[in-house]
């Protein structure tokens, strides 16, 4: 049955040999949304719709009809009834480019294109089948061509022809119904005046040029974000330098006070192969020492000691 169908509109009749029989839906896990749905009259069988179907939600259901003799109460028969809504040509198609927030194509003069497309119209339809299918058009007296299948849009004119560095462009989506609808959409083309530049570098910089052109709050809310990141990365900076700086300053203090003390001047050696020494002998703070003399080795040494040290 064809969507958008009126409510009670008769969807199928079931019937069964007899006439003393009652018609009803057979239970299924789905009962309640099927009952929504569909009605079934208990003793005509006609099976008629409580609601009007919309394939863009709902494309087929299927459901149970089971017939019961009234006399015997427990003699039944079900069958099977299987619905597929049939699609109208109800939706126009719908622009995705050009669109409210996408509409722009940026475009430069003294530039040879030589029929490179450098856009591409896109528009869907929520029909299905040839309902669905779309062709494109564009107006007559502009620069462009469009290829009604694929809706790529092409350079066939002169640039400079157009006495504005901005135009706006009137381009058409038509489904292929019956009868047919279609939706108007409004290109917005803007023109540089550059040279030197090849279409390779032109088809590179069309994304960021389209975006600039078709948001002008954009720009504000890229900085601001810029400027927060970078803000982030200066005070994650200055905190790296000021942890290794007091690294550095504790390392510094640290062997500071790790010193050795002052050690003491060793002999000097003399010609004849004895050492010599001053007599003075100094401690780690640098204060010199009483001057060892012999009376002094006498006092602190026994005199055993010293026989054994002249012995050798």
């Amino acid at each position: 049955m064809p969507e958008n169908n009126p409510i009670s509109a008769t969807i199928v009749k079931v019937g069964v040999p007899g006439s003393d029989v009652t018609f009803a839906l057979a239970d299924a896990d789905d009962a309640a949304f099927v009952s929504g749905l569909v009605h079934v009259h208990p003793r005509t069988g006609v099976v008629s719709s409580r609601a009007s179907l919309d394939r863009e939600r709902i494309d087929s259901l299927s459901f149970g009809v089971v017939a019961t003799e009234v006399a015997d109460g427990t003699r039944s028969v079900t069958c099977r009834v299987y619905v597929t809504v049939a699609d109208v040509n109800d939706n126009a198609p719908v622009f995705e480019f050009p669109s409210p927030d996408n509409h722009t194509i940026v475009l430069m003069t003294g530039v040879r294109y030589e029929g490179t497309p450098v856009a591409r119209l896109v528009a869907r339809d929520d029909d299905f089948g040839t309902n669905a299918r779309v062709t494109y058009s564009i107006e007559a007296g502009t620069p462009l061509e469009v290829d009604p299948l694929t809706g790529q849009l092409s350079v066939v004119g002169d640039l400079d022809s157009l006495v504005a560095q901005k135009a706006n462009i009137r381009v058409v989506a038509t489904d292929s119904g019956n009868p047919a609808m279609s939706t108007t959409g409004v290109l917005t083309l803007v023109l540089e005046q550059q040279q030197g530049r090849d279409l390779r570098t032109l088809q590179r910089d069309q994304s960021s040029r389209r975006r600039a052109a078709d948001s002008q709050t954009g720009t504000g809310s890229s900085f601001w974000l810029m400027m927060a990141v970078g803000t982030v990365i200066v005070v994650a900076a200055f905190i790296i330098v000021a942890i290794v700086a007091v690294l550095v300053l504790t390392d510094r203090r640290r062997r500071g006070a790790q010193k050795p003390p002052a050690t003491t001047a060793l002999p000097v050696v003399g010609g004849d192969g004895n050492a010599k020494h001053d007599g003075a002998f100094r401690g780690a703070n640098g204060d010199v020492r009483k001057p060892i003399t012999a009376t002094t080795v006498a006092a602190a040494v026994p005199s055993a000691s010293v026989q054994k040290l002249q012995q050798v």
